[in-house]
C-alpha cells in the first residue's frame, strides 16, 4: 500500500514556512541540551503531575483520571489516526530547515505533544482547576514553541494539536456521567490495592 501525502494549501505552507524558518534560524544559537529538554523531555511532567494529583487528595483523583483519559483520547487515538491519514512530512525533511534534534521522520500533523499537553490543560480547566490549567497551558506553549523551532513540527501542526487536545478534553468532560462508572471502578480497585 502506497502512502499518499495530503497536499496542504499554498497559503498555509507559506505561513508555516515564514514562521518556522525564522524560529529555526534563531534556535541554532540555543544550546542543544536546552532544546532537547524543552522539545522532548519537558512533556514528562505530565505523568508526574497526574501521579501527584492522584495522591494529593481524594477529590483530585477524578480530576487526574479525566486528564489522563483526555490525553489518551488526544494522543494515541485522534492524533495518531489523523497523522496516519494525512501523513505530512516533518519540517526537517524540507530544504532549508535545519534538524536541530534527531527525530524519526514519521508524520508531523498534528503534533502529538501539543495534543496531549493542551488536552491536559483544557481538562484541568473544565474540572475547575484553573491555576493548574494556566500552568499547563504555559507548558504546552513552551514545548510547542521549541518543537517548531527545532524543526520537528510546522506551526499548523501545533494549532491542529491544540484543537485535538481541546476536543478530547471537552468530549471527556461531556461524557463525565457515563465515565463515572469507570472512574469509580478504578477508585475501588486503587483502594483495594492501597493506591488510592
Amino acid at each position: 500500500m502506497i502512502k499518499r501525502n495530503i497536499v496542504f494549501p499554498a497559503w498555509l505552507n507559506n505561513w508555516d514556512q515564514a514562521i518556522l524558518f525564522k524560529l529555526n534560524a534563531w534556535d541554532k544559537n540555543v544550546p542543544t541540551f536546552l532544546n532537547k529538554f524543552m522539545a522532548e523531555y519537558l512533556v514528562y511532567i505530565v505523568p508526574i503531575a497526574l501521579l501527584y494529583l492522584w495522591f494529593w487528595a481524594k477529590k483530585s483523583q477524578k480530576v487526574a483520571m479525566r486528564a489522563f483519559f483526555a490525553i489518551i483520547l488526544a494522543w494515541p487515538i485522534i492524533s495518531l489516526a489523523i497523522g496516519k491519514l494525512i501523513n505530512r512530512p516533518r519540517p526537517f525533511e524540507t530544504k532549508g530547515v535545519q534538524e536541530l534534534l534527531f527525530h524519526r521522520p514519521d508524520y508531523s500533523f498534528p503534533s502529538d505533544h501539543a495534543a496531549a499537553l493542551f488536552a491536559m490543560a483544557f481538562s484541568f480547566w473544565f474540572s475547575g482547576y484553573k491555576k493548574l490549567a494556566y500552568f499547563f497551558l504555559g507548558i504546552a506553549i513552551l514545548v510547542s514553541f521549541f518543537r517548531v523551532a527545532t524543526g520537528i513540527h510546522w506551526p499548523s501542526d501545533i494549532v491542529a494539536g491544540a484543537i485535538v487536545g481541546l476536543a478530547a478534553a471537552w468530549l471527556i468532560y461531556i461524557l463525565d456521567k457515563p465515565l463515572d462508572i469507570i472512574y469509580n471502578f478504578i477508585l475501588k480497585l486503587g483502594r483495594k490495592l492501597k493506591l488510592a
